[in-house]
């Protein structure tokens, strides 16, 4: 009676301790959704870890219009995404960079974005109560939520009864331990090793899978839990929540042989895994789930889109905190065939201290200027901007009226070794695809960095011209292209806007304002910045005298 006693006394410590647990764990998960909130998300991204959140985006991108591989990495957006994840699930963080991918050309669309966007950003009480049912949900680090749900379908189905058979083993030998304690304590020693090891077989094999299995009990939960919650402002999402979980009744329950509701850690959960270990329960109800999931998986994936959507909307009401109040703008987008740009005090949201420009035009713009005066840099905030304001609706500038666009660039290339293809042609290819997506019915933004760089100069100017005028003619098309040929400023002086970047240069050092001129470039401090770094001078007065006679009679002497 004793041991009695101790044993419920002790198991009612443990259950004290698992609330006590669960209470301090909901406190501390709160504190810190309110207090990341606008901050930069610090989580850590493996290569594997930036390409299984690519898989949502590959099943559902569209056939135009999206930001393709080449202007993704042109702009940097792994490093914007980075920034701005704050989502607080798996769903969350796939979905938003599937929407960072996807500019929209609805301004119905834009127009729920932008009321979502503002009521988080007004709204912290009622986000994190959001925040915090979806929280329970957890990331994977690993392996994509969407690519494994959709992927169950293709485990091989199996048969219950070995694990039914390696259950009833044990509790035979635990049984025939009271026969004969020996022989008992041996049988009960293999049959558990056995039972571990298969286990961890099985297990392991479907691990990608039963982990996708714990998120989606993790979402149905969640959503169950958002339908609780006081949202009238979200009341057509609630209701879709609340509609897609009548099917899955069966699928949540005893959901604890599964996984955790919750990822909290406590001693409770490390008592469940070795029950799971030793009696298969977790495989076991996995093979009865399938049917559910096979019955039931389009109204899954639209759970999957419902909850990813909102959190990546929380993420971009928590960029906008990021930014600061008078950090970024909201966009007036344009539905007119006739493309339009115009920005005032734009900046590149990923630089520690941005210097802001502005420009208006609706014609293609040429930016001249010296190496790291701050044309690349301007190229990706005219991007980014667009991109920024067709996406989460938040530009960082002081204002922003412009075009629906889609948006492509030809900025960072390399040679394609494994293609066996050089520059100059991984380089004219990249053009092309431009000059086939701007034929669309739909405006374009494109941008090119140092235009045909990858030959000479006589070829290069001659086709950097009909290029960048075919672009500019089109009709529906600006181009932003950056180049040091200060001849294509003349050559395309009817077809595009000049503006450029300057440079100083005294005696020891060499400072950039990266302030936006207009005209063309016409400082000459490359011969300077020999001098300053202490050529011969005879080398700077050769230079600077073939330079003046070029200049005056247009040939090299």
């Amino acid at each position: 009676m004793e041991y009695l006693v101790i044993g419920v006394m002790v198991l009612g410590l443990l259950v004290g301790k698992g609330f006590y647990d669960k209470k301090k764990y909901k406190e501390r998960v709160r504190r810190m959704l309110f207090t990341d909130f606008g901050t930069v998300s610090e989580e850590e991204y493996t290569a594997e870890k930036l390409k299984s959140l690519q898989s949502y985006y590959q099943a559902t991108k569209r056939d135009a219009y999206d930001v393709d591989d080449i202007t993704w990495n042109d702009l940097e957006l792994d490093e914007l995404f980075m920034v701005m994840n704050r989502t607080v699930s798996a769903m969350g963080e796939e979905y938003l960079y599937a929407l960072l991918r996807k500019p929209q050309f609805d301004p119905a669309e834009m127009k729920e974005r932008e009321r979502l966007i503002s009521f988080f950003l007004e709204n912290a009480e009622k986000r994190v109560d959001l925040q915090e049912a979806l929280y329970q949900i957890g990331k994977n680090g690993k392996y994509s939520v969407y690519e494994c749900m959709n992927y169950i379908k293709k485990i091989k189905r199996e048969s219950n009864l070995p694990h039914i058979l390696a259950v009833l083993l044990l509790f035979g030998a635990l049984s025939f331990a009271f026969l004969n304690p020996m022989v008992g304590v041996i049988a009960t020693v293999v049959v558990i090793s056995y039972n571990l090891t298969s286990y961890m077989k099985r297990r392991g094999e479907l691990d990608a899978y039963l982990s996708s299995v714990i998120y989606l009990i993790r979402l149905l939960y969640a959503t169950e839990d958002v339908t609780k919650l006081d949202l009238p402002e979200l009341t057509s999402y609630v209701s879709r929540m609340k509609e897609l979980n009548k099917h899955f009744g069966a699928f949540k329950r005893n959901f604890w042989i599964i996984g955790s509701r919750k990822p909290t850690g406590d001693i409770m959960e490390m008592f469940v895994s070795y029950f799971r270990m030793l009696f298969h329960i977790d495989l076991i109800k996995f093979n009865g789930m399938l049917k559910i999931y096979d019955k039931y998986v389009d109204e899954l994936n639209e759970l999957y889109e419902v909850v990813g959507y909102l959190d990546a909307l929380c993420a971009a009401a928590s960029f906008r905190a990021l930014l600061g109040e008078g950090g970024y703008c909201v966009p007036e987008l344009l539905s007119e065939s006739v493309p339009v740009y115009e920005a005032e005090g734009l900046y590149h949201p990923l630089l520690d201290a941005p210097v802001t420009n502005s420009i208006r035009t609706n014609r293609s713009v040429l930016l001249t200027g010296s190496n790291a005066s701050g044309k690349s840099t301007f190229l990706k905030s005219v991007a980014m901007g667009a991109l920024l304001a067709q996406t989460v609706h938040t530009v960082p500038a002081k204002s922003y009226r412009a075009s629906y666009f889609q948006i492509l660039s030809s900025m960072a290339l390399r040679d394609n070794m494994q293609g066996n293809e050089s520059y100059f042609i991984v380089e004219i290819k990249s053009l092309k695809r431009i000059y086939e997506a701007a034929k669309a019915p739909v405006c374009t933004l494109c941008f090119v960095d140092e235009v045909l760089r990858g030959t000479n100069t006589v070829e290069r100017i001659a086709a950097s011209r009909e290029v960048l005028a075919g672009l500019a003619n089109s009709g529906r098309t600006i181009c932003f292209a950056a180049t040091h040929d200060i001849e294509l400023t003349y050559l395309l002086e009817q077809d595009c806007e000049n503006y450029h970047f300057e440079e100083t240069v005294t005696d020891d050092k060499v400072e950039f304002d990266y302030l936006l001129h207009e005209g063309r470039a016409t400082s000459r401090n490359a011969i300077k910045l020999l001098r300053m770094l202490g050529y011969p001078q005879d080398v700077i007065e050769r230079a600077e005298g073939a330079a003046e006679h070029f200049l005056e009679t247009g040939e090299w002497k």
